[in-house]
């Protein structure tokens, strides 16, 4: 990409941001409307993303601000009903849309039709997390959003694989999906566990504000590669670190403390606001990258596509509260 079009994507969208911060319009929502509009303007570029550099240099910052702001005795908490939502939501939600997408759209194979379930079924972070803060929904399912969307991702991401792998005729059969989704949770934890204290260590014995912000901005990514070097989980990794790190802040120096939170809060600012703005930019790239699925035909896919979404969430989530508050007089005590 020029860099003309990108200091203007950069500029734009903050600026966007700002506004919406003057409105009642979450801003995740307002960026994606804007980009929407702007992929129509005349003279607007095309802004046609590469998920090779997406994942490796957008996902682990944000997922290491979001963790690094969360509360881990929180999060602890409330990890039955994370877990059902960040793994066992998204797997229900990867079956139930490829299933449902594989009736409705024809000549679609079902591997095919799981790869676009795993591709939506994760609920996204910001959008979710703002909105929740503008309705003054209680603490306690803000921090439930929160923690599923700090490792639903790795979930999806998993399973997108797994599909792909069928899709494309690589697969080794449901036995080695569930071996990789295994390989890839446990191995992303095992890294995230091994490299947590040494960089803590690190943290603590820097007493250069520059060297420390340095190493935090580098802290994600290499969370992040070295987990995807083993093909495990960089997403559970780099949550795994972060919230380490944000558990044990208060051991590093004050000051540094300060500057690092003023850095982390511009790079997700910027993050974010390119994101959510690039989203809608990517109108007319997917449009045309449709084939022979156009028009109202597609129209009629992508709405029932959403409504098998929202429907699911509802499937699951109603059980999967209730559910265990029968079965378990433990967790009836527990949590009223």
């Amino acid at each position: 990409m020029e860099v003309l079009p990108l200091v203007a994507l950069v500029a734009v969208s903050a600026a966007v941001a700002g506004v919406a911060r003057r409105t009642p319009v979450p801003a995740p929502l307002l960026l994606v409307a804007v980009g929407l509009v702007a992929a129509y303007v005349p003279g607007v570029p095309s802004y046609a993303l590469d998920p090779h550099i997406v994942l490796p240099l957008l996902l682990p910052p944000l997922l290491h601000t979001a963790a690094v702001d969360s509360s881990y005795l929180d999060l602890r908490a409330n990890m039955r009903p994370i877990a059902l939502l960040s793994v066992g939501y998204v797997l229900f939600a990867t079956l139930a849309v490829g299933y449902a997408t594989y009736l409705v759209v024809p000549g679609l194979s079902l591997p095919v039709a799981l790869v676009l379930g795993a591709v939506v079924a994760p609920p996204d972070a910001v959008a979710a997390t703002a909105i929740a803060r503008r309705l003054g929904l209680p603490s306690r399912v803000t921090t439930i959003l929160q923690g599923e969307s700090l490792v639903n991702d790795a979930t999806a991401i998993t399973a997108y694989n797994v599909a792909l792998a069928a899709a494309v005729g690589t697969s080794a059969g449901w036995a080695g999906g569930v071996a990789e989704f295994l390989l890839a949770s446990v191995g992303g934890v095992g890294v995230g566990l091994l490299l947590m204290v040494p960089i803590h260590q690190l943290r603590k014995r820097l007493r250069e504000p520059l060297l420390q912000n340095t190493l935090s901005l580098l802290i994600p990514f290499v969370a992040y590669a070295a987990a995807e070097r083993v093909h495990a989980s960089g997403v559970l990794a780099v949550v795994v670190v972060a919230l380490y790190l944000g558990h044990r802040n208060w051991q590093v120096d004050f000051a540094t403390r300060l500057q690092e939170e003023a850095v982390w809060k511009v790079v997700a600012f910027v993050l974010e606001s390119v994101v959510f703005a690039l989203i809608g930019l990517q109108l007319p790239v997917v449009l045309r990258g449709l084939s022979e699925y156009e028009g109202l035909a597609a129209a009629w896919y992508a709405v029932a596509v959403f409504v098998v979404v929202v429907v699911a969430r509802f499937v699951w989530v109603f059980p999967a509260t209730f559910v265990p508050r029968w079965v378990s007089a433990r967790i009836r005590t527990r949590e009223p």
